[in-house]
């Protein structure tokens, strides 16, 4: 039997930026499938689920070989 937390209330209201590790507050007004965008880096996500707190990238910018845009390793 655990106690409850008063910050773990608090936390199920954010999600984390995978880009800059932000949180992101999810308002009560958001429902599932709203996009919603970091106020950090700008990256935009769709939320997947509130409770828990599921966010998937609405647009892939980031590919898996190439973090800095067009500059890839291979060019130098």
């Amino acid at each position: 039997m655990s106690k409850f937390n008063k910050h773990q209330k608090d936390r199920e209201r954010f999600g984390k930026c995978q880009i800059c590790l932000g949180y992101i507050p999810i308002e009560y007004y958001f429902s599932v499938g709203d996009e919603i965008t970091c106020y950090e880096c700008g990256t935009a996500y769709f939320i997947e689920s509130k409770s828990p707190v599921k966010l998937k990238m609405s647009e892939d910018r980031y590919g898996d070989d190439d973090y800095f845009g067009e500059m890839l390793f291979d060019d130098y």
